[in-house]
């Protein structure tokens, strides 16, 4: 019952939104298919809480701008800070390898754009995971 408390505790939500979207539609559809894979990815390989941030209590919300210039080469910088280098390190680590595995759409090569991926390091799960939990464990403890 502990370990599944333990598990939903630990929380790393992705936000993504593009910037300066070309005027053509079909690139900026093309833009919004690569932002969704990057989130897709960043929440697929975002790994475990940071350790240090987990047993010091830190928390917070760190935005990653991703920038692709024309010739398609990706640059993550840190854009706005959670207030605690380690998680802003995980974040822009985290960023740096989704982006390097999401493949340029064809659509999108010779087009200059950015996008930002905002993460949200919380120890708390959104209420309705840790109601959820709450019930699972209540089940198990009855039965």
């Amino acid at each position: 019952m502990r370990a599944v408390l333990l598990a939903a505790s630990l929380v790393l939500a992705c936000d993504a939104w593009s910037q300066a979207a070309p005027a053509d539609p079909e690139q900026r559809a093309e833009i919004a298919k690569f932002r969704s894979r990057l989130a897709a990815d960043v929440q697929r390989f975002r790994g475990r809480y940071p350790p240090a941030a987990r047993e010091r209590g830190l928390e917070g919300t760190t935005v990653v701008l991703v920038a692709v210039d024309s010739e398609s080469r990706v640059t993550c910088t840190l854009k706005r800070s959670s207030g605690h280098e380690v998680l802003d390190e995980r974040a822009l680590a985290v960023v740096r390898y989704a982006a390097s595995n999401v493949p340029m759409p064809q659509g999108l090569r010779g087009v200059a754009f950015s996008t930002e991926i905002r993460l949200h390091f919380s120890l708390k799960p959104p209420a309705k995971l840790q109601k959820a939990c709450l019930s699972k464990v209540r089940l198990r403890a009855v039965t």
